[in-house]
C-alpha cells in the first residue's frame, strides 16, 4: 500500500481511559476545556466519553499552557495512532464503527468552520482511505457496540412485554432502537433534553409502532424511570443526574453515559462502564489473529 505523504508537520496530544482512569477522565477533560485550548489553523479535536485528543497539522508549535497535561507524539508515531484509532483499535470494543464516524465528523467540522486548509483536509481524507482499507483487508469491522449490548441484555432479562426508558437522544440511544426486540415492548418512554429532536427519530424508525412511545425531558423523568422495567441510558454532561433513584431488584438499567447517570447502589441488576467490561459481552470479537495482521500493515504504512 506504499508510504503515505510526509509527517513531519503532524503532531498530537491525546488523553484517553489508558492513561487516566474512566472516573476521573470527564473531570480532566472539563478542567482542560475551562483553562481554554487556543487552537490554532489546521488543528482539530476528538472528543469521547473515553478520549480527549488534539491533532495539529499545521506545522507550527502550539502554544498551550495545559500541554503538560497530555501525551505528546509527533511525526510518524501521530499518524500511526490517528489510523489505529479509525481503526477501532485503540476501543475497549476493538473494531467498532463508532469511532470513525465520530473522527470524520470532527474533521468535517473543523473543515465547515474553516479552520483546515484544503491540502491538509484532503490530506486527513486520504488517512480515512487508508484506515477503510486496512479495515477491509483485515476484517477489522465490529458492528456491536455499548447500545447492542445493552439491547441484548434486554432481551435476556425481560421475558414478557414491559416498560422501558430509553435517557438520551444521540447516537447510541438510536442505535438501542434500533436493535431492540420490539416483542419485548409494552410502552417506550423516551427521555431527552430535546423532546422534539427524540420525536422526529421515533417518527423515522419502523421497528417500534409510534403508539408505543412516550416523550419526557430530563425534568420530568425520574416519575417514568420508576415505572420502567428496563433501562436504557446513553447521555452526556449530566452524570449522576439520577444517583439518588433506587429501583427494585427485579429491574435492569444498562447505563452507557459517562460519568453514569445513576449509582453503583441503585439497587438492581446494573451494568455501566464502571463496573462491567462490555467487550466481553461482544458476540463476534474481532481476533487477535486479525488485529495482530492489522497493525502490522498499519506499521507498513507508517514506520
Amino acid at each position: 500500500m506504499g508510504k503515505i505523504i510526509d509527517s513531519k508537520d503532524a503532531e498530537c496530544y491525546f488523553i484517553d481511559y489508558k492513561f487516566v482512569s474512566k472516573h476521573n477522565l470527564s473531570g480532566f477533560i472539563e478542567k482542560v476545556k475551562l483553562g481554554g485550548l487556543n487552537l490554532d489553523r489546521n488543528m482539530f479535536v476528538i472528543s469521547t466519553c473515553l478520549r480527549y485528543e488534539i491533532y495539529n497539522f499545521s506545522g507550527k508549535e502550539w502554544k498551550f499552557e495545559n500541554k503538560n497535561m497530555f501525551v505528546h507524539i509527533s511525526g510518524n508515531l501521530c499518524l500511526r495512532r490517528f489510523i489505529s484509532l479509525l481503526c477501532g483499535l485503540q476501543s475497549e470494543i476493538i473494531g467498532e464503527r463508532e469511532i470513525f464516524v465520530q473522527i470524520r465528523s470532527a474533521v468535517y467540522e473543523a473543515a465547515k468552520n474553516n479552520m483546515l486548509d484544503k491540502a491538509v483536509f484532503w490530506h486527513i481524507v486520504s488517512l480515512f482511505e487508508k484506515a477503510e482499507k486496512v479495515r477491509n483487508t483485515h476484517s477489522i469491522d465490529c458492528q456491536e457496540n455499548y447500545s447492542t449490548v445493552g439491547a441484548k441484555v434486554l432481551d435476556k432479562e425481560i421475558t414478557s412485554p414491559a416498560n422501558v426508558a430509553i435517557i438520551g437522544g444521540g447516537y447510541m440511544a438510536e442505535s438501542f432502537l434500533n436493535n431492540i426486540n420490539a416483542t419485548k415492548l409494552k410502552k417506550v418512554y423516551w427521555i431527552n433534553r430535546s423532546v422534539e429532536k427524540i420525536k422526529k427519530i421515533a417518527r423515522k424508525q419502523h421497528i417500534i409502532p409510534i403508539e408505543l412511545f412516550e416523550f419526557y425531558n430530563l425534568e420530568n423523568a425520574e416519575p417514568v424511570i420508576n415505572k420502567a422495567d428496563f433501562v436504557f441510558a446513553a447521555a452526556y454532561n449530566c452524570g449522576g443526574r439520577f444517583s439518588k433513584i433506587h429501583l427494585n431488584d427485579t429491574n435492569c438499567v444498562v447505563d452507557v453515559s459517562y460519568p453514569s447517570l445513576f449509582s453503583d447502589d441503585i439497587g438492581c441488576n446494573f451494568y455501566s462502564i464502571d463496573n462491567t467490561y462490555f467487550e466481553k459481552l461482544i458476540e463476534s470479537p474481532i481476533s487477535k489473529s486479525l488485529v495482530f495482521s492489522a497493525e502490522k500493515e498499519i506499521d507498513s504504512l507508517i514506520l
